[in-house]
């Protein structure tokens, strides 16, 4: 048997704990979110605040070029032990949730009420990048802070 301890978390810490991280952060809806565990497609892999979509096997994969409305927030990525143990992400499904994360498209600019989408913004990066007329619209910005976006998920896409 082979047990994995995270060094980050090991005395002396090697993270600050006091320290907001902004790579996914659930403001509101936790107590009625849907999450799903659903398993990994073959080579895929995923930060939370990334975003997956469902291939037809329901397997959660990248997504592509173009934005599809059947894409969901990952809660619990790839770099979690039981996700190694497992093969399976978490990911948020049809409820909407106020977030704030830093992985969204920083060569977009944003202003409050701006929809939001998801497609491969190249770079193997998975974020909610600013939507255009005809894309499907995933979330709505609530904020635009420094270095970060605080929006709404709009559950039932």
């Amino acid at each position: 048997m082979v047990v994995a301890i995270s060094d980050i978390r090991v005395v002396p810490i090697g993270e600050d704990l006091t320290k907001e991280d902004l790579s996914l952060s659930i403001l509101r809806g936790t107590e009625k979110m849907f999450r799903v565990d659903k398993p990994i497609a073959a080579g895929a892999q995923f930060l939370k605040g990334e975003w997956a979509v469902l291939n037809v096997d329901g397997k959660a994969e990248r997504p592509s070029a173009t934005p599809v409305g059947h894409t969901y927030l990952v809660f619990c990525g790839t770099d979690r032990f039981d996700s190694y143990a497992t093969g399976q992400v978490t990911l948020i499904m049809s409820h909407p949730v106020v977030a704030k994360s830093s992985r969204y498209d920083t060569t977009q600019t944003y202003a409050v009420g701006d929809y939001l989408t998801v497609n491969d913004l190249g770079a193997g990066q998975a974020f909610v990048t600013k939507a255009g007329s005809t894309d499907p619209k995933l979330a709505r910005v609530l904020e635009v802070g420094n270095g970060y976006l605080t929006w709404e998920t709009l559950g039932g896409v």
